[in-house]
């Protein structure tokens, strides 16, 4: 097992990691179910092709970050760039997945208040603790190489 990679960047990510593969089990949406207003209906995030998207993009990045812990030695594709990439990847199908709610017709299906999808929101949580952890990564490079 290669200890050096288990830094705290990585400890990070895998956080961020498991809070948006977490969330797409939740619900993202819901309309009605109100005093006065019609049945609820609801969705589910890993329902849509886009936060299954990001179901495996969290998958993958939990797979990068134990890989280390099954070599021997370092692995090259334990990079920065690499979670950078898988970072964007989630924040672009979540983005997108949001656009596509705010402009659902014939109402917008955004959830506000926050219990009405609460996984829409634990998203972007895990999506900000990722960011934290892909900016650890890459000062934890940049203070080995200096």
């Amino acid at each position: 097992m290669n200890h050096t990679s288990a830094t705290r960047g990585h400890w990070i990510v895998a956080l961020g990691a498991i809070v948006v593969v977490g969330s797409t089990f939740l619900q993202w949406w819901q309309v009605g179910g109100g005093p006065l207003e019609l049945p609820q209906t609801s969705g589910m995030g890993i329902s849509d092709g886009r936060t299954f998207l990001m179901f495996l993009i969290g998958v993958i990045t939990l797979l990068l970050v134990t890989l280390p812990f099954a070599s021997d030695g370092p692995v090259s594709i334990d990079h920065p760039l690499t979670y950078l990439g898988l970072f964007l990847a989630a924040l672009a199908t979540y983005i997108w997945r949001a656009v596509e709610l705010v402009t659902h017709s014939p109402a917008s299906l955004l959830p506000v208040p926050p219990q009405r999808g609460f996984g829409f929101w634990l998203a972007a949580i895990g999506l900000a603790i990722l960011s934290r952890g892909v900016f650890e990564v890459y000062e934890e490079r940049r203070r080995r190489l200096y």
